[in-house]
């Protein structure tokens, strides 16, 4: 019997966030007959997914981050890794700007396909030191153009940021997810609301996201606080964690709000708990391509938007409104207009492209094609030559 191709991304952790989780709708799709995924972690703690992937026959390497090691050290050790691990024809990196690190250490070892996949449009605001590390950041995302043999992408505006919008052609990879749970049910809806005590006038505003600065929670706080003096029958509903939540615990706190805002944490449910939101909101500075709000849509949810994010995530503009994170008011307005419904209908993500069996199958066409064209071109592990 035929051993699967075993493809190899580099990432910082398998835990629910966005990335994470398309990886792992794709990886749950794909006929994992022919072709596997191995993940090499930048964590030394356990992450949510690990369990999962054992079980799906994936297996998890683990070493210290760019942060830890620095830049020089941490291309050593993925070159020693890459070295002893021959097996891996395919590596697939999912790290922004480190990407151009990662690759050129998978160019120097002679892997034959290297892919780079950008999910984000901004860098990471990530300490007081930002402006010098997004200097470096820029450095590095220089080195994908000499070391990528692939460029995949969430978005256009993703690409356009990690590639630049002269790089050679990008394979736009969409956001999948597990569509049919998020589709709305009002059984599930009233069972959740009930569960949770919750009013048949109170409006649950959601939100689905890290607690970074990315994700604007402040922002959000700030916003929902105007509201509540409007509607004090309304709670706001904050699914994920980070290393700013016990910040933004603080910050609730501070004004008071505590008993109406509730922090759920990582979550396997969200598709449940979104049936009984009302609203769902995404304030963030910036975003590759939502996959929350793919779900949101999915489940029919009304969505307000930063216009910092992508119009490409919008799938149905009866249920997204963008608006200026300048204006919160503008935003307390709209969530006056919110009705609450028992009954509401969402979008199908397979009739946009969102749907995991879908992209699983793009996504295994693409790795079996790059491997035959490798083979047929007798790309020997000696080439630098980079697909265009």
């Amino acid at each position: 019997m035929t051993k699967p191709e075993r493809v190899l991304h580099v990432i910082n952790s398998m835990n629910l966030a966005g990335a994470e989780s398309l990886l792992m709708n794709i990886y749950r799709n794909i006929d994992r007959k022919k072709i596997q995924f191995d993940f090499l972690l930048n964590i030394k703690e356990k992450s949510y997914f690990e369990d999962e992937i054992l079980t799906l026959g994936g297996r998890i390497y683990k070493m210290r981050s760019i942060r830890e090691l620095g830049p020089l050290l941490y291309k050593k050790e993925l070159k020693r890794f890459f070295q002893t691990h021959s097996e891996y024809k395919i590596i697939h990196s999912h790290l922004e700007a480190t990407t151009g690190i990662i690759l050129e250490a998978a160019r120097e070892t002679d892997k034959s396909v290297r892919i780079a996949h950008a999910h984000n449009s901004s860098h990471n605001r990530s300490s007081v030191f930002y402006h010098l590390e997004n200097l470096f950041k820029d450095c590095c995302k220089r080195k994908i153009k000499n070391s990528a043999t692939d460029y995949f992408a969430c978005s256009e505006l993703a690409a356009d940021f990690l590639f630049g919008r002269n790089a050679p052609e990008r394979k736009l990879i969409k956001n999948a997810i597990g569509g049919e749970k998020y589709i709305f049910s009002q059984e599930t809806r009233r069972e959740i609301r009930k569960e949770f005590i919750i009013e048949d006038d109170t409006c649950v505003i959601g939100h689905v996201g890290r607690f970074y600065e990315q994700k604007n929670h402040l922002f959000l706080i700030e916003v929902f606080e105007k509201y509540q003096r409007i509607n004090p029958s309304s709670i706001l509903w904050l699914i994920g964690d980070g290393k700013i939540e016990e910040k933004i615990r603080k910050e609730v706190s501070s004004r008071g709000i505590e008993e109406k805002v509730v922090f759920w944490g990582q979550r396997s449910d969200v598709a449940d708990l979104m049936q009984a939101m009302d609203v769902f909101m995404l304030p963030s500075k910036h975003e590759g391509l939502s996959l929350a709000l793919v779900e949101a849509q999915t489940a029919g949810l009304p969505c307000l938007v930063s216009d910092r994010v992508t119009t490409e995530s919008c799938l149905d503009a009866k249920l997204v409104k963008f608006l200026p994170l300048g204006k919160k008011d503008a935003w307390v307005k709209e969530l006056e207009h919110i009705k609450i419904r028992e009954n509401r209908r969402g979008i199908d993500p397979a009739a946009h492209g969102y749907d995991a069996k879908q992209s699983a199958k793009i996504m295994e066409d693409y790795y079996l094609e790059m491997l035959a064209e490798t083979r047929r071109s007798s790309l020997a592990p000696v080439s630098d030559n980079c697909r265009t």
